[in-house]
This record gives C-alpha cells, structure tokens and sequence, in this order.
C-alpha cells in the first residue's frame, strides 16, 4: 500500500525534511513524497535585511525550489493551501484536494502587532522579499524628497528612519540601513548629520540573548561607527503616517495598556520597520490543533501534534523540554526539526521505534551592517566562544554557507559568494569593494597556460634526468641539494630529516608527479583551483627551503603569486573548467533519477 508524505512549507525546515525523506525512501516506489509551498523559490528570510538595506540584489535571497529537487523523487507542488480536513487527511486549495497519510507543518510565522493602533496600517514589515523591496524603495524615495525639501522640518522628518524591536533582525537591519546611508547622502548630496536612524526597543537591551559584554560591543559600534541612537525601555504605543508615539504605554502579554503616568513622546518620521514579534500564522489557528504560546502548535518530544499523524517543525511550531527550555525560532534549530520528523516518519513506516528531539544548538550571531559583527558560538554544551568584529563576520558567512549547502550543494554557495564579494551595490568596506571589481578571465588564462609550461617543463626535464626511474637507495644526483638552506628554520629541516630524507626516493617521486600533474591541470583549465593549490604548495616549499640560499627565493616567490590568480576561475576561460564546474555543482546535489510528478 503506498504511503502519500506531504510537507507543507518550503522554508529551511520544510526543505530539511523533504530532503531527508528522499534520501531514506530513494529505493521505496510505495512512498509518495510531495512539498506544497505557495511561491517558486525558497526565500533566505535571515537575509532580507542585506536586500532592504542596499547591500544585495534580490536575487541573492532567492533559491529556485525547482532546481533543488531537480531529479529527486519529491514531487513539487505550487499551490496556496486554504484548509486542511484533518478527518480526511486532505489538504485544501481553490482548485485541488491533496490527500495524505503523513503532513508535516512547515508554514513559518508572521509579524504580530500587540495590538498597537496604526502599526498594521502604517508600518513596514520585513518578512518577505516583497516587503524587503518595498523597503528599499521608500528608503530612496525619502532621500530624493529630502533633497528637494526646503522646510527643515519636513526635510528631517524624511531623513529620520527608525526600526521598532532590537531582536536580531532589528538590530542587523538598521545596521545596513546606517551603512547605506553613507552612500545615499553622496548620491544625494545630503550631510550626514541631517540623517537620524533610531532603535525603539521596549526592553532594558537590544539583542537579550547575547552577553553582556557582547551586547555592549554591539551598541559601542551602532553608535560610535554607525550613529545609531537606541532607545530602551521605549514601547511604541502608536504609529501614524507622520510618526511614532512612545512611552504613553506599557506591554502586557500580547497588548499594550495605557500608562496614564508614563511621559509620551513622539517622534517625527515617515518611516518605521517593525520588527518587534513573531507569531504563528492565522493559517493554523483553523485546524484544531493544541495551540500554545503566540498560537504557534504546541509539540510532543517527538515533534508530533495533537493528531499524531501530523508534525509541525519551524517557527511555527512551540517545543519545550523537560526543564522549560523553550526552542528559539533559529535556522539551526529548524534544520534539525527537518532531519529529525523525516527520520521519525521512516521510523513510523519501516516498524521502528521513535527518536525524541534534541536540539543540539551551537550558538548565534548576529551582523551589523557588512563590516561587522557579534557572535557567541557553543562547540559543545559547557563551551562558549564569544566572537565580534571581522572575524564574527566571516563565521557568519561561513555558517550561512554551511546552511546553504544543506540546500542545494556547492552551486548556492558559489552563487552565495558571487552575491556577498562579487555583486555588491552598497554600504561596503573599502576591501571589500577592491574585491568586487570584475576583470575577464581570459587574461587570467593566459597566464595559467604558462604558468603550466613551467612546472612541466620541469617536470619532464626531472623525468628525462631518471627521477621516476630510481630504486630505493639511487638517489638522483641534486636531488638532496633542494630541501634546505642556511637560513632555513629549524622545525623545517627537523621535518625533512624525519620524514623525507629516509624516504627520498619516493619523495623525489611524488615531486616529479605533482609537478607533471599541476602542469597538465593549468594547460588544459582541469580543476584549476585544486592545480593552483598544489602548485602555492610547492612554492611554498620551495621558498622555506631556499631561504638564506645564494640562489634566492624570487624564482618561487613569483611561482607562489602566480599560481595565487589561479584561484579566481582562472580555468573557466579556454579550459575544461567551464564544462567541468557546472557539471560538479549539480553532482553535489546528488541527484536521484527517478520519474518526477510536478504540479503547477
């Protein structure tokens, strides 16, 4: 009998689950797997703030769910679900009915309002790429009108943007937002002074998840690098066209009360991005699921509801452990949500026994703008790294990588750096910028294709003179006489006398091979990156044993920046590269080839 799996939603965790379940059924004809999602593309919600704030193009958010399960047995459906019969175990669209015997919720979340008067109406949200565009664009419409505004009052008015929550997507938004204003004022011919950016934030903190020490950076560089003024213990009570009253009221529960002796102020802008609360979608509320906190679906450990054939992963859903540790709404936790309600589901079909859920979180962090960051990682339960500045920066990038990779293998992240380092538009540090500027590869090929005559003209040369030909013991003449110098460093020569000396022979080899290797990867454009590794690597070497030597080091110094520009896709100009590289981006997807039901 078959088994129909449907997993509704195709965020991080939906994908997560999706992904898993091919891979546990790929053999299994009995068991149908369809993802239902209302849009073409997964969209990356953690990064919208980079699209609002000018940094990326949208298209840098933007993962086509079309090619991530090209050639698996997931049959992908476009299509936006009004109900579900949970007695028939039927989910319900305008125009079809899709039935299931497993469904995994993975419907996200959106913005909640607490019930303050004009937020809804007036505010801008950040929660969909849509909403991060129309950011964008009123951000530049409030420059161009300011440039042209005569009356100070108004003309401040416009420039005054300000972001309601210091959460992290609060707090990574208006740090880009600060970092582009730098570039608009240019553009517009405004002085930075005129341009007020603010933080509302109700608590006694921004970022409360974070250290103190951590929080403290965090504010040292909004308002040092960035000016950004942040307002704590600031509850906005309403929100109108021409601005933001606060502190006329408090926060109870899931509203605002008045508070007759607080002290109102109001401040005069067009715009505010709220970012101050999530809740489930209205979507669940219809299915007579135990709802709990913010109507998010309330859990067992194994990640079921309260009807036991239906999971609910993701932001959508409320999980609490034993000791009242509740799980945050992060990309970490969402994935592992995926992973493991798709395991549990085999589990459940194969006649095994259930796993209960547990989250293994390794930290969080949290950008500023693109120059910097906050971060404290957890390697294991007991350790905390605290990170900031450039190097809390790059772990984000990588983590974001990592993640991505889970997606859709190597293709996303070479599309993840292309929209990061390549196709910047704004609010970037001056590395960054020298970075991003494009140069065509066919020069780069060029030097490449010397650069692989040298090193197998050498080795040929080595071959010729009987470097592969001697036994143990033959040691080709002046073959000893390259491993070191008079300057070279000890632990250097250590190395060498334990482990290439007693076995030169093969050593010599191994050099000849790799130089024969390097040289025919750099002609012909195969893999040259990993060609222009190997090929720094033996420059490198070359360089540490010639130190101090009369010959000098010039000869392997230029090899080693040489073969650095091989780096930057040297191969996809005049060689197999630009064949062979598309081909391993989609291999690393792992394609299953099985016949594909796709719905519109």
């Amino acid at each position: 009998m078959n088994e129909k799996i449907v997993i509704l939603g195709a965020g991080y965790a939906g994908i997560k689950a999706a992904k898993t379940l091919n891979k546990k059924f790929k053999k299994n004809d009995s068991i149908e797997i369809t993802l239902i999602d209302q849009h073409q593309h997964h969209i990356l919600l953690t990064e919208l703030h980079e699209v609002a704030g000018n940094r990326i193009d949208s298209n840098g958010v933007k993962v086509s769910l079309t090619d991530v399960f090209d050639n698996t047995k997931v049959n992908l459906v476009q299509d936006k679900i009004i109900n579900i019969d949970t007695d028939k175990q039927q989910l319900l669209s305008q125009e079809a009915i899709y039935s299931y015997d497993y469904l995994i919720l993975a419907v996200g979340s959106e913005p909640t309002y607490f019930n303050i008067p004009g937020m809804e109406e007036h505010a801008f949200d950040l929660w969909s790429l849509e909403d991060a565009k129309r950011i964008n664009g009123h951000i530049r419409t409030m420059f161009s009108l300011a440039s042209q505004e005569k009356n100070i009052d108004k003309r401040k008015e416009l420039l005054t943007f300000t972001v309601g929550g210091g959460g992290f997507t609060g707090i990574e938004t208006v740090g880009e937002i600060a970092e582009w204003a730098n570039d608009l004022c240019k553009l517009y011919n405004i002085p930075r002074e005129e341009v007020s950016i603010k933080v509302i934030e109700a608590m006694d903190k921004i970022l409360p998840v974070l250290s103190k020490k951590r929080i403290a950076k965090a504010e040292r560089y909004l308002k040092e690098e960035l000016g950004v003024e942040i307002l704590l213990d600031s509850t906005i009570c309403k929100v109108e066209e021409d601005g933001v009253t606060i502190n006329s009221c408090q926060l109870e529960g899931s509203h605002i009360i008045d508070a007759p002796q607080a002290e109102e102020s109001k401040i005069r802008t067009k715009t505010l991005i709220w970012t101050g609360g999530v809740k489930a979608k209205e979507f669940v509320k219809k299915l007579g699921l135990k709802l709990n906190h913010r109507d998010r679906i309330e859990v067992n450990n194994y990640l079921q509801t309260s009807i036991k054939n239906i999971y609910a992963i993701g932001d959508n859903t409320y999980f609490e452990t034993e000791d009242n540790w509740v799980m945050p709404q992060l990309v970490e936790a969402a994935v592992q949500a995926g992973k493991s309600v798709a395991n549990n589901i085999y589990a459940e079909i194969t006649g095994k026994e259930l796993k209960e859920f547990k989250p293994q979180l390794h930290g969080v962090m949290v950008s500023i703008g693109a120059n910097y960051a906050v971060a404290e990682l957890k390697p294991t339960p007991k350790l905390t790294l605290p990170m900031s500045g450039f190097l809390a920066m790059i772990t984000k990038h990588l983590v974001n990588m990592h993640y991505l990779f889970e997606v859709n293998g190597l293709s996303l992240i070479w599309e993840y750096i292309e929209h990061q380092f390549t196709d910047v538009k704004g609010g970037i540090g001056m590395l960054v910028r020298h970075f991003s500027k494009k140069s065509g590869t066919y020069w780069l090929a060029i030097l490449r294709i010397f650069l692989g005559l040298r090193f197998l003209i050498e080795g040929i040369h080595k071959v010729q003179e009987g470097w592969l030909t001697g036994s143990e013991g033959q040691l080709v003449s002046g073959a000893s006489s390259i491993l070191w110098s008079e300057g070279t460093p000890q632990i250097y020569i250590d190395l060498m006398k334990t482990f290439v000396v007693p076995n030169q022979v093969l050593f010599q080899k191994i050099l000849v091979l790799t130089e024969l290797g390097v040289g025919l990867s750099l002609i012909f454009g195969c893999l040259t990156v990993l060609g222009g590794l190997a090929a720094m690597g033996m420059s490198a070497n070359f360089i540490i044993g010639a130190l101090g030597s009369e010959a000098g080091i010039w000869e392997p110094v230029w090899l080693f920046l040489i073969s650095l520009t091989m780096l930057s896709g040297a191969g996809k100009a005049f060689g197999l590269d630009y064949y062979l590289i598309p081909w391993l981006f989609n291999l690393s997807k792992k394609p299953v080839n099985y016949d594909k039901k796709i719905a519109a």
